[in-house]
């Protein structure tokens, strides 16, 4: 008790909190978006860099084989390296179209979601 004047006033704890608001969005929704983006940039990735990698291992341990004309002067190490460029343009159009058909269906049902429960969405 705190005397005031000539009165007596009892404290009190200030009132609790307010709840955090709920997510407009349902978590599954979320964790399904996540999940979906997370295995598409994980199968892109790796299959650029898995090429890549085996590309890098093969000129290390089969220099011959790497060394073998395949045509003309063209050896076949040329020719993994060359295809590099097309394995990464495949993961990247795989990855387009994937996205497209998987993640931004997801992503457009959760935007739509939360715009709908008064959220500033963008």
């Amino acid at each position: 008790m705190t005397y005031y004047g000539d009165t007596w006033h009892h404290w009190q704890p200030p009132p609790p909190a307010a709840p955090p608001p709920r997510p407009p969005v349902r978590p599954t929704e979320l964790r399904r978006l996540r999940s979906a983006y997370r295995l598409l940039r994980r199968v892109s990735a790796l299959t650029a860099l898995g090429y890549f990698v085996v590309f890098l291992l093969l000129s290390v341990l089969a220099r011959d084989t790497m060394g073998t004309r395949v045509a003309g002067e063209l050896t076949l190490g040329t020719l993994m390296g060359l295809s590099q460029l097309a394995v990464t343009f495949a993961a990247i159009r795989w990855y387009e179209r994937s996205a497209r058909r998987s993640v931004d269906p997801l992503a457009r049902r959760v935007r739509q979601q939360t715009e709908s429960a008064g959220g500033a969405a963008r």
